[in-house]
Protein backbone atom coordinates (compact mmCIF):
# COMPACT_ATOMS: atom_id res chain seq x y z
CA UNK A 1 0.00 0.00 0.00
CA UNK A 2 2.80 2.42 0.84
CA UNK A 3 4.45 1.67 -2.50
CA UNK A 4 1.22 2.63 -4.27
CA UNK A 5 1.07 5.90 -2.34
CA UNK A 6 4.73 6.62 -3.12
CA UNK A 7 4.08 6.04 -6.83
CA UNK A 8 1.05 8.33 -6.74
CA UNK A 9 3.02 11.08 -4.97
CA UNK A 10 5.85 10.75 -7.50
CA UNK A 11 3.37 11.00 -10.36
CA UNK A 12 1.68 14.07 -8.84
CA UNK A 13 5.06 15.76 -8.39
CA UNK A 14 5.92 14.97 -11.99
CA UNK A 15 2.78 16.55 -13.45
CA UNK A 16 2.33 19.40 -10.96
CA UNK A 17 3.79 22.72 -12.07
CA UNK A 18 6.36 24.22 -9.68
CA UNK A 19 6.43 21.24 -7.34
CA UNK A 20 9.92 20.07 -8.30
CA UNK A 21 11.95 22.76 -6.54
CA UNK A 22 9.40 24.16 -4.13
CA UNK A 23 8.66 27.03 -6.53
CA UNK A 24 12.33 28.10 -6.75
CA UNK A 25 13.08 27.74 -10.46
CA UNK A 26 14.71 29.92 -13.08
CA UNK A 27 12.40 32.15 -15.08
CA UNK A 28 13.61 30.61 -18.33
CA UNK A 29 12.99 27.11 -16.99
CA UNK A 30 9.49 28.13 -15.86
CA UNK A 31 8.69 29.60 -19.30
CA UNK A 32 10.01 26.46 -20.99
CA UNK A 33 7.96 24.21 -18.69
CA UNK A 34 4.81 26.25 -19.31
CA UNK A 35 5.36 26.25 -23.07
CA UNK A 36 6.09 22.52 -23.04
CA UNK A 37 3.00 21.87 -20.94
CA UNK A 38 0.81 23.85 -23.35
CA UNK A 39 2.29 21.95 -26.29
CA UNK A 40 1.61 18.62 -24.56
CA UNK A 41 -2.00 19.64 -23.89
CA UNK A 42 -2.39 20.62 -27.54
CA UNK A 43 -0.91 17.30 -28.65
CA UNK A 44 -3.29 15.35 -26.40
CA UNK A 45 -6.31 17.19 -27.79
CA UNK A 46 -5.06 16.69 -31.36
CA UNK A 47 -4.47 12.98 -30.75
CA UNK A 48 -7.95 12.59 -29.30
CA UNK A 49 -9.38 14.45 -32.31
CA UNK A 50 -7.75 11.94 -34.65
CA UNK A 51 -9.68 9.17 -32.88
CA UNK A 52 -12.99 10.92 -33.48
CA UNK A 53 -15.62 8.54 -34.88
CA UNK A 54 -16.26 9.14 -38.59
CA UNK A 55 -20.06 9.20 -38.36
CA UNK A 56 -20.58 10.47 -34.85
CA UNK A 57 -24.09 11.61 -34.09
CA UNK A 58 -24.91 14.78 -32.14
CA UNK A 59 -25.04 12.93 -28.82
CA UNK A 60 -21.94 10.77 -29.29
CA UNK A 61 -19.99 11.03 -26.02
CA UNK A 62 -16.58 10.98 -27.70
CA UNK A 63 -17.57 13.80 -30.07
CA UNK A 64 -19.08 15.82 -27.21
CA UNK A 65 -15.92 15.49 -25.11
CA UNK A 66 -13.76 16.55 -28.07
CA UNK A 67 -15.96 19.57 -28.68
CA UNK A 68 -15.78 20.49 -24.98
CA UNK A 69 -11.99 20.16 -24.97
CA UNK A 70 -11.71 22.37 -28.04
CA UNK A 71 -13.86 25.06 -26.40
CA UNK A 72 -11.92 24.88 -23.13
CA UNK A 73 -8.68 25.16 -25.08
CA UNK A 74 -9.96 28.26 -26.88
CA UNK A 75 -11.16 29.88 -23.64
CA UNK A 76 -8.35 28.97 -21.26
CA UNK A 77 -5.32 26.89 -22.24
CA UNK A 78 -4.12 26.94 -18.61
CA UNK A 79 -7.40 25.42 -17.43
CA UNK A 80 -7.17 22.78 -20.14
CA UNK A 81 -3.69 21.91 -18.91
CA UNK A 82 -4.96 21.46 -15.34
CA UNK A 83 -7.98 19.48 -16.53
CA UNK A 84 -5.79 17.11 -18.52
CA UNK A 85 -3.47 16.67 -15.53
CA UNK A 86 -6.48 15.67 -13.43
CA UNK A 87 -7.66 13.25 -16.11
CA UNK A 88 -4.16 11.73 -16.25
CA UNK A 89 -4.25 11.28 -12.48
CA UNK A 90 -7.66 9.60 -12.67
CA UNK A 91 -6.38 7.26 -15.37
CA UNK A 92 -3.38 6.43 -13.22
CA UNK A 93 -5.64 5.68 -10.25
CA UNK A 94 -7.84 3.49 -12.42
CA UNK A 95 -4.82 1.51 -13.62
CA UNK A 96 -3.50 1.25 -10.06
CA UNK A 97 -6.87 -0.08 -8.86
CA UNK A 98 -6.59 -2.88 -11.41
CA UNK A 99 -2.95 -3.57 -10.57
CA UNK A 100 -3.48 -3.36 -6.80
CA UNK A 101 -7.01 -4.58 -6.03
CA UNK A 102 -8.38 -3.74 -2.58
CA UNK A 103 -7.95 -6.29 0.15
CA UNK A 104 -11.03 -8.35 0.85
CA UNK A 105 -12.09 -8.21 4.47
CA UNK A 106 -13.84 -11.36 5.63
CA UNK A 107 -16.78 -11.48 7.99
CA UNK A 108 -15.97 -11.69 11.68
CA UNK A 109 -16.53 -15.14 13.07
CA UNK A 110 -19.46 -15.39 15.40
CA UNK A 111 -18.77 -16.69 18.89
CA UNK A 112 -21.07 -19.39 20.31
CA UNK A 113 -23.65 -19.02 17.55
CA UNK A 114 -24.38 -15.43 18.53
CA UNK A 115 -24.19 -12.55 16.08
CA UNK A 116 -21.92 -9.55 16.61
CA UNK A 117 -24.84 -7.65 18.19
CA UNK A 118 -25.18 -10.24 20.92
CA UNK A 119 -28.42 -11.79 19.68
CA UNK A 120 -28.93 -15.36 18.68
CA UNK A 121 -30.05 -14.63 15.15
CA UNK A 122 -33.60 -14.18 13.95
CA UNK A 123 -35.30 -10.85 13.57
CA UNK A 124 -33.84 -9.28 16.70
CA UNK A 125 -37.23 -8.92 18.40
CA UNK A 126 -36.53 -11.60 20.96
CA UNK A 127 -38.63 -14.57 21.98
CA UNK A 128 -41.70 -13.64 24.05
CA UNK A 129 -42.10 -17.18 25.38
CA UNK A 130 -38.55 -17.17 26.75
CA UNK A 131 -39.02 -13.78 28.40
CA UNK A 132 -42.38 -14.56 29.96
CA UNK A 133 -41.73 -18.06 31.14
Amino acid sequence: MSRLLAELNAYIRAVSPGAQDGGQELASARRFRETWSLAQAQDKVDLASLRRPAKAGPLNSHALVLESLARVQALSPAYLRRLLAQVDTLQWLEQAAVQYPPLKVGKKASVGGKSARGGSGGSGRGNKAAKNG
